[in-house]
């Protein structure tokens, strides 16, 4: 009897089944399959990336081995037509080449057109744009007014970025040409402070605090006399005693 009621049950679940895989069936198969594509895409995809960016670093690396030697201009060149066919960061890495080999050729304004141009790049990461921020001020540190480098060195004189050092070196450089000596001042010790600061660039800052400090203004006006004691100093007191005591009788013979 038991088993009896078993058959019928399992008979129930098989023809409920056969009923749910007639209305589902198909549906489950497509989700089967969309996991599968789905899965075979992303490994795919990965694999692509994977590859291209092997790509990218090897023709990155040969161009930098065949440009060692050669003119700043063609090595330019080479480099801007290398970031036109690779991406992601071999790209930023040739635009940034590019830049500095114009600049060893004489083109400033074409390199400082780069370097703001990767400076200004959201897509690149902010270490590459800070880079690139502090190589272009650098090029404009002679003409560029107080009011736009700080302006220019605003996210990184500001954070935590590892170019902070550079960033303030640059703000103290143009408060000095605009006689904002205290900025100056104020730019350079927090460079000297900071004890991640290069051996290079805190020399540097010191050299500057010497160049800032006779426009600092004096605690005391100059030529101030500094005021009378009214008790006399010590070896002043020892004097005024041994003139005041009388002269000893001379000894007798």
């Amino acid at each position: 009897m038991t088993d009896l009621f078993r058959e019928v049950e399992e008979d129930l679940r098989r023809e409920q089944f056969s009923k749910l895989w007639e209305k589902y069936g198909a549906w489950l198969i497509g989700l089967a399959v969309a996991i599968v594509l789905a899965t075979a895409a992303v490994v795919g995809w990965r694999a692509w990336v994977h590859s291209a960016r092997v790509g990218d670093s090897a023709a990155y690396d040969a161009a930098v081995q065949e440009t060692a030697e050669a003119a700043p201009a063609e090595a330019a060149g080479a480099f801007a037509a290398l970031a036109a066919e690779v991406g992601g960061g071999y790209e930023t890495l040739a635009r940034l080449q590019e830049a500095d080999r114009r600049l060893a050729a004489g083109e400033a304004d074409a390199a400082r057109t780069i370097y703001e141009q990767v400076a200004n790049d959201g897509g690149v990461p902010d270490i590459m744009r800070g880079l690139a921020a502090v190589k272009a001020g650098f090029l404009v540190v002679d003409t560029a007014s107080y009011e736009d480098m700080k302006a220019r060195m605003a996210p990184l004189a500001s954070g935590s970025s590892p170019w902070r050092q550079n960033a303030l070196e640059l703000v103290a450089l143009t408060a000095m040409r605009a006689g904002e000596w205290q900025e100056a001042d104020m730019r350079v010790k927090e460079i000297i402070a900071d004890p991640t600061t290069p051996t290079s660039l805190r020399d540097r800052a010191h050299v500057i605090q010497v160049l800032i400090a006779p426009h600092l203004p004096r605690a005391a006006a100059e030529g101030e006399a500094a005021p009378a004691s009214e008790e006399p100093a010590p070896g002043e007191e020892a004097q005024s005693e041994t003139q005041d005591a009388p002269v000893s009788s001379a000894v007798t013979e």
